[in-house]
């Protein structure tokens, strides 16, 4: 029963967003989505109390974080590039898992704060666990000392350019492939840090 309730709690929030990214959070209501869903508003209730715990279902759901906290912890060589390049695939890989809930939080950022709120704490929490490598990486002597929360936001806003870029204007401004550019960029980066 827990794996039926799981599936129609997943297709219903599938489904609410991508309807909400095809036309706006305000536009779709729950009597459309449980429609879509085949199921019934009840059901949809029964799950998500309202729209927007819906779109917070999904911003848990696709959290990078669990992925970042077994690479910081398992994976993490201290090798500089090595480790940038992991940290930067696995970046936008989920970013690209997520890329619905980004494209409803910027159409709907002005009128939903909230929302851009709840996935910024998200935010907020890689750029520690980013700060917090580089740290690691000073006191390693790897790399040359300076602010560690300035060089994870400069790393993490290289590849957030990105991959807005990609979502917004697919090729139209970055036309690199994702493992191209990761090689380019992490090297640079690198190469402005290393001891």
């Amino acid at each position: 029963m827990e794996d039926i309730e799981f599936g129609t709690a997943n297709r219903i929030m599938l489904i609410a967003l991508r309807l909400m990214q095809e036309r706006g959070f305000k536009s779709v209501s729950i009597k459309e989505i449980a429609q879509t869903a085949e199921v019934s508003q009840m059901t949809v209730f029964r799950h998500y109390e309202t729209k927007i715990s819906i779109l917070e279902a999904a911003v848990k759901h696709y959290s990078y974080l669990p992925n970042f906290n077994k690479i910081f912890f398992d994976k993490i060589l201290w090798d500089l590039e090595l480790d940038l390049q992991l940290i930067s695939q696995t970046y936008l890989e989920s970013m690209e898992r997520n890329m619905p809930i980004f494209l409803i939080a910027v159409q709907e950022r002005i009128t939903m704060p909230e929302l851009a709120n709840f996935i910024l704490n998200y935010t907020k929490q890689l750029k520690e666990y980013i700060a917090k490598y580089f740290i690691i990486m000073q006191e390693k002597k790897k790399i040359i000392k300076n602010d560690p929360n300035d060089q994870a936001l400069v790393f993490l806003t290289m590849l957030y350019g990105y991959f807005s870029s990609t979502a917004l204007w697919d090729t139209l401004f970055v036309n690199e492939s994702r493992e191209q550019f990761i090689r380019t960029s992490v090297a640079t980066f690198c190469n402005g840090i290393k001891k």
